[in-house]
């Protein structure tokens, strides 16, 4: 079952974002994922089979510069690594897509990093119909986050 995070589901959610390479102590990561998701425009899916959290999906609505229009960036995506490759990513890909058609949005848009660990899921993403169409750059500017 796909559904809207709870804060109930912070410990599950803190676990995937380690297994992302993302680790949180848990007050953070609560008091992180309460500030996003008091914004409009922000929401965090989780896929929850028998009460257990298996994987998550964060996106949120954003607006073209140019040109008119919306669409969603996916900011978060993981799986469980113990139950990967069983559609659990796919079904909440599907799950953000018709959200997006739902409202509106002209496309989903998402960044991965450049390790060699995120060329399988760089292939997963271009299997579902994802095109490489930019190059992102960051710039980090201090150690005060």
């Amino acid at each position: 079952m796909i559904r809207s995070y709870k804060e109930k589901d912070v410990l599950a959610c803190q676990q995937l974002l380690l297994e992302l390479g993302y680790p949180s102590q848990i007050e953070e990561l609560d008091e992180r994922l309460s500030s996003l998701l008091a914004q409009p425009d922000y929401e965090l899916l989780v896929y929850e089979e028998e009460g257990q959290v298996l994987g998550l999906l964060g996106y949120a609505k954003m607006y073209f510069f140019e040109r008119n229009g919306a669409y969603l960036r996916i900011l978060a995506l993981v799986v469980n690594s113990q139950y990967r490759h069983q559609g659990i990513a796919t079904a909440l890909l599907d799950r953000v897509r018709q959200i997006g058609k739902e409202t509106g949005c002209q496309t989903l848009a998402l960044n991965s990093g450049l390790g060699e660990e995120r060329q399988i899921a760089h292939r997963f993403y271009e299997h579902y119909g994802f095109e490489k169409t930019s190059v992102g750059f960051a710039y980090q500017l201090g150690e005060s986050y």
